[in-house]
C-alpha cells in the first residue's frame, strides 16, 4: 500500500514545509484585511466560506478552493471564469466558490465542507461530473471534503470527482480517497525563462506517490512576465497565464482580472475522458 504523504509543521518557523516538499505561502503581500469582500448577489451562502451559484443549464459541478488568504470574491471570480472559458462546454453549470483557509495548513478546519456536501445532495443529478480545483493551501480544504465523503460512504460523489491539485500539497489524501476518484492530477507550472512554480517538487512527489491513478501534470506557459526564479509568481501561473506581480503572487488580481491574462485551463485535459 502506498504511504500517505503527510504535512509536517515546523514550530517557530515562518515557512511550513511538508514532507512532500509543499511550502505554503505566507500572507499575500497585497492582502488588505479591511477590504470588503463583496460577492455577486447571484451567489448564495451555503456554509462558512462557501457560496453557490447556478450559472447555466448544465448539471455538472465545479468546486473551486482558493489558496490561503483568498477572499470569497476572488474564488468566485476565478470559478466563474473557468466555467465561461472551459467547463461550461463540458456541461458544468453549477459553481461552489470556497474562500482560502485562515491559516496555511488549515489547522482551524473552519470551512463549511459539511454544509457544502449537504447542499450538493440537493442539486446533484447523480451522474454529472464534479470538477474540483484547489490552489495552494486550498488543497488541504479540498482534502477534508474527500475525507468526509469517505467517512460518510458517499462513494457516488467521490467516484465522479475529477480533481486538480494546483501547486498544492498532499496532506489529507490517502489511497482510499485517490483510488475512489474518477481522476486526479497534481499540477505545476513552468516558464522556460522564469522557471517552475513554488511547489513543483511537491506535485511531482505526489504524482509519483499515487501513480498510476494520479500523475504530475506540468503546464508550460511562455512569456508569463514572472521574473527569473520568481517561484511565487509562477505559483499563480496555474491560475492565470500572466500573473500581475512579476515577483510574487497576487491573489486579489490573479483570481479576478483576466483581461489580456487568460485563465489557465490546460490541465483539465488530463482529468477529462
Amino acid at each position: 500500500m502506498r504511504t500517505p504523504i503527510a504535512l509536517v509543521f515546523l514550530v517557530g518557523c515562518t515557512t511550513y514545509v511538508g514532507t512532500d516538499g509543499f511550502e505554503p505561502p505566507e500572507v499575500d503581500p497585497t492582502f488588505d484585511s479591511a477590504r470588503i469582500d463583496a460577492v455577486d448577489s447571484a451567489f448564495t451562502s451555503v456554509g462558512l466560506g462557501v457560496e453557490y451559484e447556478r450559472v447555466n443549464a448544465g448539471n455538472g459541478v465545479l468546486i473551486a478552493y482558493g489558496g490561503y488568504t483568498a477572499r470569497m470574491s476572488y474564488s468566485a471570480a476565478w470559478a466563474t471564469e473557468l466555467v465561461d472559458q472551459e467547463l461550461g462546454a463540458l456541461g458544468v453549470g453549477q459553481i461552489y466558490a470556497v474562500k482560502g483557509p485562515a491559516d496555511p495548513g488549515y489547522d482551524a478546519k473552519e470551512i463549511g465542507n459539511s454544509k457544502l456536501r449537504a447542499h450538493l445532495k440537493t442539486v446533484d443529478d447523480g451522474v454529472s461530473p464534479i470538477f474540483i480545483v484547489a490552489h495552494s493551501s486550498g488543497s488541504f480544504v479540498a482534502h477534508e471534503l474527500f475525507q468526509q465523503m469517505v467517512r460518510r460512504g458517499e462513494t457516488g460523489f467521490l467516484s465522479r470527482v475529477r480533481y486538480a491539485d494546483l501547486d498544492g500539497g498532499g496532506s489529507g489524501l490517502n489511497d482510499e480517497i485517490v483510488d475512489g476518484m474518477a481522476a486526479i492530477a497534481f499540477v505545476y507550472a513552468r516558464d522556460p525563462v522564469s522557471g517552475e512554480s513554488r511547489n513543483a517538487s511537491a506535485a511531482r512527489n505526489n504524482g509519483d506517490a499515487y501513480s498510476p491513478k494520479a500523475s504530475a501534470v506540468r503546464v508550460t506557459v511562455d512569456h508569463t512576465g514572472c521574473d527569473v526564479g520568481a517561484s511565487w509568481c509562477m505559483h499563480d501561473v496555474v491560475v492565470t497565464h500572466k500573473p500581475h506581480n512579476p515577483e510574487h503572487f497576487d491573489l486579489a488580481r490573479d483570481y479576478t482580472d483576466f483581461e489580456g491574462r487568460p485563465v489557465t485551463t490546460e490541465y483539465f485535459g488530463s482529468i477529462t475522458d
